[in-house]
């Protein structure tokens, strides 16, 4: 398992999960394609779409400009769950956006209940293949690594939700 250090790199401030990001991934296995593909859908340069997790040095566009990290540093706090005003209205509406995001509030409960290492350990398993262990994005329907289906107990759970993003 990575050292807790460098894990806190991909537990997102708002409580999403960065390594089941799709862009996430591809960064980490150099999948020019997939970056490519991102970059087109979002209409912005292949080469602002590289992330390292949202606590890193390399973001891309959307986590460069992350409300809820500016928000944070702002307040000294690490998650938005530590925040007096949680669930603030920018949070609940970012939570509406996109399917992904449908626990997003149980997960930052979770890390205000046993902290934020607990939860990424659960987070990790959330978002593995029962099979293989492989951790796969959130709308990947089969495994990545051994093409088991569903990919991770996440999209077994959310897989309705999920549907029309899915790959």
């Amino acid at each position: 398992m990575e050292p807790v250090a460098s894990n806190i790199e991909t537990a997102a401030i708002c409580g999403l999960f960065c390594k089941s990001c799709g862009i996430y991934i591809a960064t980490k296995e150099n999948n020019t394609a997939d970056l490519n593909r991102i970059a087109q859908r979002l209409n912005i340069p292949v080469e602002q779409v590289s992330c390292n997790g949202c606590r890193s040095n390399m973001l891309s566009a959307h986590c460069k400009t992350c409300f809820f990290k500016a928000c944070t540093e702002t307040k000294g706090i690490e998650f938005c769950s530590e925040c007096d005003s949680y669930p603030c209205p920018q949070l609940s509406n970012f939570k509406l956006q996109l399917p992904h995001r449908v626990e997003l509030f149980k997960s930052l409960n979770r890390i205000k209940e046993v902290g934020w290492e607990k939860w990424y350990a659960e987070m990790t398993e959330r978002h593995s293949c029962p099979k293989c262990k492989q951790v796969n994005g959130w709308y990947t329907s089969a495994c990545s690594r051994c093409g088991n289906h569903p990919s991770s107990p996440f999209v077994d759970e959310n897989f309705e939700i999920l549907g029309k993003f899915m790959r």
